[in-house]
């Protein structure tokens, strides 16, 4: 079969401040129709330049140094941008990473995806269908809501249903399912699965979750520092990888790691694409390194007929290397067991509403109790809009509840004179990770501006000398390095700036933080360092935290206890293994059911439970020590 995208040597450079900066180097892909093709790697290793190559979405600044792009045996490499844009919707179509830039914000969403329908099926009926099909419920009323109303996740459906309403050749889907929970994850990568073999539509996935990938791809390409260094079928990467970063990548996920125990991290952090090594790129990062990694690059040497990988450890000179060994970090100590005595903060009673239209009323949460101890970390799961960032906004005083109250070190902070009291305390120990880096971080500053404001704005004297020598401390602690320092915003990935984002929460060295999904925009690789942090903070420092993800390996991993919300009603709550183990309320029992396993064979066989709608009227009941389920009978 013919390929339908064709891309050979091509080579992406960007003009920047520092040099040039090689985005893509000598990327050669192709795409079959019916296929589905998995982009993995970590941020900034030009997964989405690639995307955006093709499509033709690359900046001012940005230049296809050299190679080829094939669309259907046509060159459209040079083509101008009227030439294009005729390709795109039919043709070509992408789903952006970050929807709230991808979405107008003064147009409501349903007129959004109407512009992408054709104008000869273009109909009220056929947006509703396109909601339908990705997941938002209630399509007919909130096709007319503005971007600002939905959740992070609802967004997310948004972009890729107007991405797939006109039913492309080709869909670019840049990380679809980061800011989805596993049913809906699930229920995506399904569909396009299902698209690829109807259609049929060829799909490049973009991701860092390998286990989408093992759901979703025939074939895995793995990229690093610009290049592609391991090609094969998605069985073949992850029952036999073989180049070493593909290695580190697998070693580095929460669900082949024990509980307890720290995960594999890849040390040493990406080269500069400015600064690049005259020879493999990864050397610096490689255990097995050999000398002439440090010299020459690396050619594909093929596997088997579908597998490649761009290592000399394949050079039949090279030596016999040992199979990958356990994490390489040392064990941290177990943190004390909370104690009654220590509770840091105290949810009853709950409620909040919010008012998307005059004559709509949404309640985001409904009667939510839960208590966090001092060194705990709490975890908060459930489906894109079942409240999780809204607990999270009103315990940090953004959002005012309807009804109930929070204590916090024993001060009600729904009351707006023990606020003014208790001021200073409560905007210093207290600190939030933003689901949505992007928004959360001022564009016109810098990062060393960004991460130092909190302590300037509060008057906090830097423990490390500076401020920029703080900010770059900070830096190091996630996973950067301090040539980020004098950049803005918009000239970071999605991950790095997430990275960013913790960074200047962690500078105030909180006694609560609030991460809403602080890491489903991080490779797995990345994951793997935030989470040994977190544990960390919470060992060493007594540092309590309120954790909220849709990704419940890394739920399982990292909590002590997990709170299970549904439509704004906490169902379930238990110690993290009890819950996992037996779960006891159909919602649980659903989610639990569609956790993403990195094995293609067992991923793509697995039947998920249904979602049984159930009432939310009852009462949490104890059925076990510390495990409470809500009570309600089945609709």
């Amino acid at each position: 079969m013919a390929a339908l995208l064709e891309l050979k040597n091509l080579s992406v450079s960007f003009d920047a401040a520092q040099g040039e900066l090689q985005a893509v180097r000598e990327v050669s892909l192709t795409l079959h129709p019916g296929e589905v093709l998995a982009l993995v790697g970590e941020s900034g290793c030009g997964k989405t330049v690639l995307c955006r190559s093709v499509m033709g979405l690359l900046p001012a600044n940005a230049r296809i140094k050299g190679g080829s792009i094939l669309l259907n045996s046509v060159d459209i490499t040079h083509y101008r941008p009227h030439e294009l844009e005729r390709l795109r919707g039919r043709v070509l179509s992408m789903a952006l990473q970050d929807p709230l830039s991808a979405l107008n914000p003064t147009i409501p969403v349903g007129e959004q995806i109407a512009e992408a329908i054709p104008k000869q099926e273009r109909s009220v009926r056929r947006v509703v269908e396109l909601m339908e099909l990705v997941g938002i419920p209630e399509p007919e009323q909130r096709r007319r809501w503005y971007p600002h109303q939905f959740s992070g996740g609802m967004r997310q459906r948004c972009v890729l249903a107007a991405a797939l309403a006109a039913a492309p050749q080709i869909l670019f889907a840049d990380e679809p399912t980061t800011a989805l929970d596993v049913t809906i994850q699930a229920q995506i990568l399904d569909l396009l699965r299902t698209f690829s073999r109807t259609l049929p539509t060829a799909c490049l996935l973009v991701s860092h979750d390998l286990g989408a990938v093992a759901r979703a791809a025939d074939r895995v390409a793995v990229m690093y520092a610009g290049k592609i260094v391991e090609t094969g079928t998605a069985e073949e990467i992850f029952s036999e990888p073989r180049h070493p970063y593909t290695q580190g990548l697998l070693r580095s996920l929460p669900s082949l790691a024990r509980r307890g125990k720290p995960l594999y991290t890849i040390p040493g952090m990406p080269p500069p694409l400015t600064r690049l090594p005259p020879g493999d790129a990864f050397a610096c990062r490689n255990e097995h390194a050999m000398q002439i990694d440090y010299e020459q690059m690396p050619p594909m040497f093929p596997v088997s007929e579908t597998h490649a990988a761009a290592t000399w450890l394949l050079d039949p000179r090279a030596p016999t290397m040992p199979p990958p060994s356990g994490a390489q970090a040392t064990d941290l100590p177990a943190p004390p067991h909370p104690r009654k005595e220590e509770l840091l903060l105290d949810v009853r009673g709950l409620s909040c509403e919010y008012r998307p239209r005059r004559r709509t009323v949404v309640r985001a949460l409904d009667n939510l109790s839960f208590r966090l101890y001092r060194g705990e970390i709490f975890g908060l799961v459930g489906e894109s809009g079942s409240g999780k960032s809204t607990a999270a906004r009103c315990v940090m005083n953004i959002c005012r509840p309807s009804a109930g109250y929070i204590r916090y070190q024993g001060i009600d902070i729904c009351s707006p004179r023990e606020f003014r009291l208790n001021r200073k305390l409560l905007q210093t120990s207290r600190q939030l990770i933003f689901q949505d880096s992007a928004s959360s971080l001022d564009g016109k500053m810098t990062v060393a501006d960004l991460i130092a404001e909190p302590m300037k704005l509060h008057r906090i004297r830097p423990p490390r000398g500076s401020l920029r020598q703080e900010a770059a401390f900070q830096l190091h602690y996630v996973g950067l390095d301090e040539s980020c320092l004098d950049q803005y915003p918009a000239e970071l990935s999605g991950g790095q700036r997430q990275r960013v984002a913790v960074a200047r929460a962690l500078c105030m060295e909180p006694d609560l933080l609030v991460a809403d999904e602080p890491v489903a925009s991080l490779d797995v690789s990345i994951q793997a360092q935030m989470m040994n942090l977190f544990r960390h903070l919470r060992a060493e420092h007594g540092v309590s935290i309120l954790f909220i993800a849709h990704d419940l390996s890394i739920v399982r991993y990292l909590c002590d206890r997990v709170g299970v919300l549904y439509r704004g009603r906490l169902v379930e709550c238990a110690p993290t293994e009890a819950l996992f183990s037996a779960p006891a309320h159909p919602y649980t029992q659903a989610l639990l059911s569609a956790v993403p396993i990195p094995d293609p064979a067992r991923e793509r066989g697995r039947r998920l439970l249904p979602l049984v709608e159930t009432s939310l009227s009852g009462t949490l009941s104890e059925i076990a020590p510390e495990h409470f389920v809500l009570k309600g009978d089945a609709l």
